[in-house]
């Protein structure tokens, strides 16, 4: 019925547009790569953050953010550059990095040592995005404690903080990812 909807709004605001067979992927080349793409991007960067595939889905928005800020395209343009008229201007971090963050929480304030660090630590999974693809100015944390205690990926609450508020750990560009390397 959605087909029979979209032909007629196709019809009524007078748009041609090409098709492709039905159930022959190959004739939606186009299409059907780009997919694939975001497939086995969204697979890689599963595979460097050591994350399980139940994360499939952060992931996959993240890698498609990421591709969208940092890929430049024929014309030395990025996707996002192109969308919003100007070059992102946030942090840029793999999905799954280890980050700081400076907890908002009353019940996160209160695990910091009184002399010790105003930061807890965490993983990378994400931009916050606006419905349009635009950027929130927020960051996707989770706690490092949580994801440690938790029994399975649903007792994790992905928490939402400004980016100035979060730091991804890196030693020369080099990144680290805890869940991959261990040492969570």
């Amino acid at each position: 019925a959605s087909d029979v909807y979209k032909r007629q709004a196709m019809e009524q605001l007078n748009f041609t547009h090409d098709t492709s067979t039905q159930y022959r992927p190959q004739t939606n080349g186009v299409a059907e790569r780009a997919v694939q793409r975001v497939k086995e991007g969204t697979a890689v960067t599963l595979l460097q953050s050591g994350l399980e595939d139940s994360w499939w889905g952060e992931a996959m928005y993240c890698y498609c953010f990421l591709r969208n800020i940092v890929d430049k395209l024929s014309d030395g343009q990025t996707s996002y550059c192109k969308r919003f008229g100007q070059d992102f201007r946030g942090p840029v971090a793999p999905f799954g990095c280890e980050v700081t963050y400076k907890p908002i929480r009353p019940e996160d304030v209160q695990r910091l040592h009184p002399l010790g660090q105003n930061t807890l630590r965490g993983i990378f999974m994400g931009y916050k995005q606006h419905a349009g693809g635009g950027w929130t100015g927020d960051l996707n944390i989770a706690d490092w404690d949580e994801v440690e205690k938790a029994p399975n990926h649903r007792d994790i609450h992905i928490k939402r903080f400004k980016a100035q508020e979060v730091n991804a750990i890196s030693n020369k560009g080099i990144f680290r990812f805890p869940m991959r390397d261990g040492s969570l």
